[in-house]
């Protein structure tokens, strides 16, 4: 009984000292060393996991020699996929297939992306929010305010997919005063890492801009100029057909050149996320006809995927009609759920 004790309590200690072999390393070329896991290249550096301090970025000229303990996916610029352990440098990996076939060679500078595991790249990818603000004041202040906004983007090797929604709706002393929504949705097909072909349309309403609907029709291209773990940036440029269907004015249509920008930053780390989203529309027949949106906040994380938002919205309209302003300007704080 003992005995038995005894070898449960070494073979506990060995599996204890063996943990840090199972693990991936890296050598850099003054000596230093470093284990974790391998989780994806980064704008040309490699990213490696640690438990001692978190995620490492590495320039990929400084690594001497690096050793993945398990399957990897190397990611080649054509989108050519190689499945196997990877061994090294900073120039030049040498893949071994999981299928026992002769290994490949290949320089660093050929490689996209290298993944942990086996990456087909047809597993969807989902992310999203959902925000709710809501406020109401009584006695000399009598007003009501609610606001629900919710994205979805999902995406699947070189398709991706958005919807979102928002609405606004108040009122003073028991009489309305805002009442808008937006619909939208748009397809994404890369073209290669970085550029991708976008169909598009948007479905506005703005009971006191006169707008019954708006809706948006295009296509263009965009370019995926950043897209990282904690920084994107996307520019966009297409032609739209744009149909106008008012209260009391007449309906009107017209072509429009499109400009959008996407943008978000983690100022810190998983703590305080910044987002810019804006688009133009442009009319080709009077520039009075134009409008543009934006939205600028910042997200902050209270528990879990619970998070606290803060958001600025800018709309501008080129020609507003009778009564109303140009640019409407609103400041939201909202509570909600991200993934």
């Amino acid at each position: 009984m003992q005995k038995s004790a005894a070898r449960a309590g070494w073979l506990g200690i060995a599996a204890f000292v063996a943990l840090p072999c199972l693990a991936d390393t890296v050598t850099l070329d003054n000596g230093d060393r470093l284990t974790g896991t391998i989780t994806r290249l980064d704008s040309g550096k490699l990213v490696i996991n640690t438990n001692y301090a978190g995620e490492v970025k590495i320039d990929l000229g400084r690594i001497r020699d690096l050793q993945s303990e398990g399957t990897m996916t190397i990611v080649l610029g054509n989108e050519k996929r190689l499945y196997g352990k990877v061994s090294g440098d900073g120039a030049e990996i040498t893949i071994q297939p999981v299928d026992k076939t002769p290994a490949v060679q290949e320089a660093t500078g050929k490689v996209s992306d290298m993944l942990p595991g086996v990456v087909t790249g047809r597993e969807w990818r989902r992310s999203g929010h959902i925000n709710i603000g809501w406020s109401d004041s009584s006695g000399n202040t009598d007003v009501s305010r609610l606001h629900g906004d919710a994205e979805m983007i999902a995406q699947q090797g070189k398709n991706r997919y958005t919807a979102g929604l928002a609405i606004n709706y108040a009122t003073d002393h028991g009489t309305e005063t805002e009442s808008n929504g937006l619909a939208y949705g748009k397809y994404d097909r890369f073209l290669s890492q970085k550029w991708y072909a976008y169909a598009s349309s948007t479905f506005e309403h703005d009971k006191f801009k006169d707008i019954r609907l708006r809706g948006t029709l295009g296509f263009g291209s965009g370019y995926q100029a950043i897209a990282s773990s904690r920084t994107n940036l996307a520019v966009e440029g297409g032609l739209d057909y744009v149909y106008s269907d008012f209260y009391t004015s007449p309906n009107d249509q017209f072509p429009a050149l499109r400009l959008a920008v996407r943008f978000d930053h983690y100022l810190l780390p998983d703590r305080l996320h910044f987002f810019l989203r804006s688009e133009g529309y442009m009319s080709l027949e009077s520039v009075k006809k134009s409008f543009a949106r934006a939205a600028t906040g910042l997200r902050m994380p209270i528990s879990g995927n619970f998070v606290a938002t803060t958001e600025y919205d800018v709309a501008w309209d080129g020609d507003p009609q009778p009564g109303r302003t140009s640019t409407d300007r609103t400041f939201l704080f909202t509570l909600g759920y991200k993934w």
